[in-house]
């Protein structure tokens, strides 16, 4: 029997966000700041976290078209290409963002090199 190694996560030195909710959260994060284009999106994203991340256009768009349906961001009918965070999804971000920093905090607790927080 032959085992095959699990597929990586990563491209070069570069993470793929994998994950449908941290994609979302990746996404509402960029549109804090005002309403953007889909390209504009990556390129913030690109800005903020530099090449470390891999999220294409080709997982955007369908991203944003998924936020839309659930009324986290929205597109004014004035400039429908450029997408903006509703209310309620300044509110989701806002929880994300707080998951996130609990999950990191516990995370690093876990990891704890001085030997207190390992088993």
């Amino acid at each position: 029997m032959t085992t095959t190694a699990p597929r990586r996560a990563t491209t070069g030195s570069r993470a793929r966000i994998r994950d449908r909710g941290q994609v979302d959260a990746m996404v509402l994060a960029a549109l804090a700041d005002g309403p953007l284009r889909h390209d504009e999106i990556a390129d913030v994203l690109r800005r903020r976290v530099g090449d470390a991340l891999d999220l294409p256009l080709s997982r955007i768009v369908p991203t944003l078209h998924r936020l839309a349906r659930n009324r986290l961001v929205s597109r004014p009918s004035r400039d429908p290409r450029r997408y903006h965070l509703t209310e309620t999804g300044t509110r989701s971000l806002a929880a994300r963002v707080r998951a996130a920093d609990a999950f990191a905090t516990s995370l690093h607790h876990l990891a704890d090199t001085d030997g207190e927080g390992s088993t």
